[in-house]
C-alpha cells in the first residue's frame, strides 16, 4: 500500500521528522506535518490524507483526543494515535474514539509500517463491507511456484524462491524477498504449513527462513542478504541438524 498520503500531526519537531523521514523510506506520502488539533482539522480539506498519525498528547486547545473525534466525525478518516506513556484516564478516553491502532513513541519503522498496512486494510473493510480480504494460503505449495501479494494498489506476483525470510508481526507475517518486503494476511503458523518444508524451517517463535538463503551462521544468528535471523534456543538443535554443520 506505499503510495498512499498520510498526515502527521505531532508538536515534537525532532519525533516529527524522523517519522517522516521513515515513511518516505517506505515509500509513503507525508502530505504535512501539524503541531496543532485545530490547524490539523483546518488542513484536512486541503490536503485530504488516506491517514492520519495523530499525537495523543497534543499541546493547545484541542487536544489529540479532541482532535480524533473530529477526524471521525467531520472526515471518517482512519487515524493512528501515537503516544509516549499516558495516564490510565487519558487511555480510556482515547479508547472511546475508536482508533485503528496505538503506537508508542519512539517509533519503530517495523512498527509503523506494519500498523499503517494493517489500519488501511482494515479501513478498507469498514467503508466496503462487501469486499473480502486478499485470499490467504489455502494449500501447501512448491519451492517453484508463484503466490500473489499485495503492493501498492495491484497484486505481484513473487516466487517462493526469491523469499528471504518471514517474520511474525501481530496476527500477520511479513515476507521479505529479495525484491521487497509484503504483508500478509496469515499468521506465521498458516505460513509454515503452507510454505514447502523442504526449503523453509522455523528457527524461532517469529521467524521462519529459506534455508537455501543462508549465507552464514554467527554464534545465536543465521545470516540472510545482511540480516542477522535469531535462533530460538528450542529451535537450535534441529536448525544446526538440518544445515549439516561439520
Amino acid at each position: 500500500m506505499a503510495g498512499i498520503k498520510i498526515l502527521l500531526v505531532e508538536d515534537d519537531w525532532i519525533i516529527a521528522k524522523e517519522i517522516t523521514l521513515s515513511l518516505q523510506d517506505m515509500g509513503f506520502e507525508p502530505v504535512g506535518t501539524i503541531d496543532s488539533g485545530e490547524e490539523a482539522i483546518r488542513q484536512m480539506p486541503v490536503l485530504q490524507p488516506d491517514l492520519v498519525l495523530l499525537d495523543i498528547g497534543l499541546s493547545g486547545d484541542m487536544t489529540g483526543i479532541d482532535t480524533a473525534r473530529q477526524l471521525k466525525q467531520q472526515f471518517k478518516v482512519p487515524y493512528i494515535f501515537l503516544t509516549a506513556l499516558a495516564d490510565q484516564s487519558t487511555l480510556e478516553q482515547a479508547k472511546l474514539t475508536e482508533p485503528y491502532a496505538y503506537l508508542v513513541k519512539p517509533v519503530s519503522p517495523e512498527s509503523l509500517y506494519s500498523s499503517i498496512e494493517i489500519t488501511m486494510h482494515n479501513a478498507l473493510q469498514r467503508k466496503v463491507p462487501d469486499v473480502l480480504p486478499a485470499e490467504p494460503l489455502v494449500k501447501a505449495l512448491q519451492y517453484e511456484e508463484g503466490i500473489f501479494v499485495k503492493n501498492k494498489k495491484r497484486l505481484e506476483k513473487v516466487q517462493l524462491s526469491d523469499v528471504l525470510y518471514i517474520e511474525a508481526v501481530d496476527v500477520y507475517a511479513m515476507m521479505y524477498t529479495v525484491h521487497g518486503k509484503y504483508l500478509l494476511s496469515n499468521s506465521l503458523k498458516s505460513v509454515e504449513e503452507k510454505f514447502p518444508a523442504s526449503h523453509f524451517m522455523r528457527v524461532h517463535r517469529s521467524f521462519i527462513v529459506n534455508t537455501h538463503k543462508i549465507e552464514a551462521i554467527e554464534e545465536n544468528d543465521l545470516m540472510l542478504a545482511g540480516r542477522a535471523i535469531p535462533i530460538g534456543k528450542t529451535f537450535r538443535e534441529p536448525v544446526m541438524s538440518r544445515l549439516q554443520v561439520l
